[in-house]
């Protein structure tokens, strides 16, 4: 009797441990994923990016312990009136009933306004956004989500896009100490106008090196004067492009190449950038949101969450990574010489503009 147990004992513990495998293996968990604008948007592609990364980096195995899909909703570009976006985001929730997801992320705000809030309570979907713009106390007056960023408490965490406006500012006065005035320059567009009150709200947080004004601009043609103007104003020596979204007088809708474009062959003065990319671009640089960093962020929460944590119980967190860039192909255009010890410390130097 006590061998039969001997026996039994190991076979019925193999037993259990495939069983577990099967169980575990046989239904991967889904993520979907919702990006505000169009496939390899400059803003939303390095965060999806950065949330396959998290999960490839994790114990995890994509395809077998978890499945990804995505939705575009291509609202910077080609779906852009409030109705337009209204839509899109109605569509990304019809995908969501189909593909049943277990978590859901959103990318930057168009999608956050969408498609989180609707979301928000329900008990079967949990919800992580990335790059968001606007104030989570903002979003949540709309809809409750949480009872603080420490604590939200619901279904809904992730990543505030916090743009490291001050150290930006610092980085751009240490490679032009004679800088008196940076301005700023959003649109109103919902993402322009959430930037417009983060601009507004991180500029107060500490006395700034330099004077910091803000312009906004309804289209294209009052951008291209709001620029004509700073190339005659000498106490501007800096820009920091963010209208990101313009229509022409043609009807057209210029996205931020389209802008930059335009802002390389014709402002006299460097531009801040955003983001890393966008240095990459041909913008100057500075210090710049890390978007592939914020990706991955939000990504390690979705891990925690695809294992079993709830993402109220996750903080909201702002993103905790800034790259410090530089374009030497568009400094050189502007005769700027950038000190060594500058350059030196830069996390991306790009030598070519791609924007030609």
């Amino acid at each position: 009797m006590k061998n039969r147990m001997y026996v039994h004992c190991p076979i019925i513990f193999l037993a259990l441990l495939f069983c577990n495998a099967v169980a575990l293996g046989a239904t991967p968990k889904k993520v979907f994923i919702v990006h505000s604008y169009e496939k390899g948007h400059v803003c939303g592609q390095p965060q999806a990016d950065g949330v396959v990364n998290a999960f490839s980096e994790s114990d995890l195995q994509i395809g077998k312990d978890v499945e990804f899909d995505y939705f575009y909703m291509d609202t910077k570009k080609t779906y852009t009136t409030p109705s337009e976006i209204e839509e899109r985001g109605r569509l990304a929730l019809e995908k969501v009933k189909i593909f049943k997801p277990d978590l859901v992320i959103t990318i930057d705000d168009n999608a956050a306004k969408t498609v989180l809030l609707p979301l928000a309570g329900t008990d079967d979907i949990q919800v992580v956004f990335s790059g968001m713009n606007g104030q989570p106390e903002d979003y949540n007056m709309k809809k409750y989500f949480m009872d603080s960023r420490s604590k939200p408490g619901a279904n809904v965490t992730g990543v505030y896009e916090k743009l490291h406006l001050i150290r930006s500012l610092h980085v751009i006065k240490g490679v032009l100490p004679g800088l008196k005035k940076i301005l700023a320059i959003t649109d109103y567009s919902p993402t322009g106008n959430a930037i417009t009150k983060q601009l507004e709200k991180e500029s107060r947080e500490e006395i700034l090196p330099v004077a910091f004004e803000l312009a906004r601009v309804k289209d294209f043609a009052e951008y291209k004067k709001i620029i004509s103007r700073v190339n005659e104003n000498h106490d501007i020596g800096a820009i920091y492009p963010v209208a990101l979204s313009l229509k022409t007088a043609e009807g057209k809708t210029y996205a931020a190449p389209d802008i930059f474009r335009w802002t390389i062959k014709n402002c006299k003065k460097p531009g801040m950038a955003l983001n890393y990319f966008f240095a990459k671009l041909g913008l100057f640089g500075g210090a710049a949101v890390d978007f592939k960093a914020m990706g991955h962020q939000a990504g390690s929460m979705a891990v925690k969450i695809i294992k079993g944590s709830r993402a109220g119980d996750l903080p909201i967190e702002d993103a905790n990574k800034y790259a410090i860039v530089f374009n030497l192909a568009r400094a050189k255009e502007l005769g700027i010489n950038i000190p060594f010890e500058i350059l030196g410390a830069a996390d991306f130097v790009y030598k070519e503009i791609l924007l030609k």
